[in-house]
């Protein structure tokens, strides 16, 4: 008894030193947290976050990095992402996965790949999860696994549910195509709204199309020509046909409405759309 409690105090401690430092799978975070780094701060590898400093030096010794002072080194990328990885830290374990992958600084190798992206994956880190996706629909990383559309599904409503907007998307496309699961018009909506809105980004405007459409012809959804021309609005130019071809359906104030919320949706995200709307012609 006494062993087995060993054992599982033993899983749940090595579970808990997972960490990761930049869930945001758009890199705006990592990117923001390299801009404020110092050469001075960074190489001192004395304080407490050492390991977090670890992952950026692999990061930089990957190519170079002149503003740190940093020369391309191969062997002093792996080393200290090695080490970060061991630290817990997830986000080394997944750049240690691409490079796998890829064969950038070490031999290409497709099984430490996929190990690497699973334990990453497992550990919540949303890049791995979209990366372990979209190799089991074979869409990309193909060559770390034969296609499984069910594992495919499960990793990219990972990723998707924890505010990927490229893996919401995937599952959007699959689900309104019919590509390798049934086609379901609920499901094809439910990931396109998750695609077109995340917790990392204002608003995807490469989605609002198919939003605009969706709601102007009940695709998944209750036909609102209100949100339609909304979101026919938010994609500028691109939407003119769009407002030309439903503004006949509706009534001056359902135009008004819908500028009403377009306008305030851009004041609230503080993105301009520039546009030509459409006056309903009595």
């Amino acid at each position: 008894m006494r062993c087995l409690f060993f054992i599982i105090a033993l899983f749940l401690f090595n579970s808990a030193q997972a960490e990761v430092l930049f869930y945001d799978p758009t890199g705006k975070a990592l990117n923001a947290a390299i801009d404020k780094l110092s050469e001075k701060d960074v190489k001192d590898l004395s304080t407490p976050d050492a390991s977090r400093k670890k992952f950026f030096l692999g990061l930089f010794y990957i190519n170079g990095a002149p503003e740190f002072h940093i020369d391309k080194d191969c062997k002093k990328s792996v080393a200290f992402l090695q080490d970060a990885w061991k630290k817990g830290i997830a986000d080394a374990g997944y750049t240690l996965s691409t490079m796998y992958y890829n064969g950038v600084c070490v031999g290409q190798d497709f099984v430490k790949s996929k190990k690497l992206a699973t334990q990453a994956a497992e550990d919540g880190y949303i890049l791995a999860q979209r990366m372990l996706g979209m190799a089991y629909v074979g869409e990309n990383w193909a060559k770390l696994s034969p296609y499984n559309v069910d594992k495919g599904i499960y990793w990219l409503s990972k990723a998707g549910n924890a505010g990927d907007g490229e893996s919401a998307g995937q599952l959007s496309h699959m689900y309104g195509k019919g590509d390798g699961v049934p086609k379901d018009e609920d499901k094809y909506f439910c990931w396109l709204k998750k695609a077109v809105f995340t917790k990392y980004e204002k608003g995807n405007m490469l989605g609002m199309p198919g939003l605009a459409n969706a709601y102007e012809n009940g695709i998944g959804t209750k036909k609102d020509l209100v949100k339609a021309y909304k979101y026919y609005d938010l994609i500028g130019t691109a939407g003119l046909k769009g407002k030309q071809r439903i503004a006949k359906q509706m009534t001056q104030e359902q135009i008004d409405e819908a500028l009403r919320e377009s306008n305030a949706w851009q004041e609230e995200n503080n993105i301009q759309v520039g546009s030509d709307f459409i006056r309903r012609v009595k």
